[in-house]
């Protein structure tokens, strides 16, 4: 190799070392669609037209149960659904936001099973239909694999509702920022 050839590899690692820098610092990601990315523009007035927390949490649970039911029912699952426990609250992301705007997330739960390839797209279906019924929108598919599945919903709230099957199959929702009844004045 001659001395331009080595120069000119020199100079192209130190173009792509740059640019990855440059991606790094500036970030290249577009979260136009994002349901979450609007968590520093959340105002209480915002807040006050949702429902309070209690009640989506309730709808939730709801939503999960009924989920639980369906897919055991319709898939023929022989155990039961384990509840994980988990519950997890959090605050909302803004300066301006009360302490009584929280993020939750419910219980996870857990079939001590996988759902089979050949019935995860029957899997998917129920999911779909039954969250959207509670407001969720379209699956969109983070993972699929042969034995390995994931799929997130979203509701118009910034809730995310995840479904998963690997070697077990985990079911979790976590709700979008909401006020306590007590802050709803």
């Amino acid at each position: 190799m001659d001395h331009r050839q080595g120069q000119g590899r020199l100079l192209m690692k130190r173009l792509v070392l740059l640019l990855l820098c440059a991606l790094l610092t500036t970030g290249c990601v577009d979260n136009a669609g994002d349901p979450f990315d609007d968590k520093d523009e959340m105002d209480v007035e915002t807040l006050q037209q949702r429902p309070p927390m209690e009640e989506v949490t309730a709808r939730y649970s709801e939503m999960q149960s009924k989920l639980r039911d369906r897919l055991s029912t319709e898939l023929g699952f022989a155990t039961d659904w384990v509840d994980q426990g988990d519950f997890l609250r959090s605050g909302c992301k803004g300066t301006d936001l009360p302490a009584t705007a929280e993020q939750h997330t419910l219980n996870r739960w857990s079939y001590q099973g996988q759902i089979s390839d050949d019935r995860w797209a029957r899997a998917q279906q129920i999911v779909a239909e039954v969250a959207g019924a509670y407001g969720f929108g379209a699956v969109e598919v983070v993972l699929e694999r042969p034995g390995n599945h994931s799929i997130v919903l979203t509701d118009s709230f910034g809730a995310e509702l995840s479904f998963a099957s690997k070697v077990h199959t985990v079911l979790s929702v976590r709700t979008g920022c909401h006020l306590l009844q007590s802050a709803k004045g």
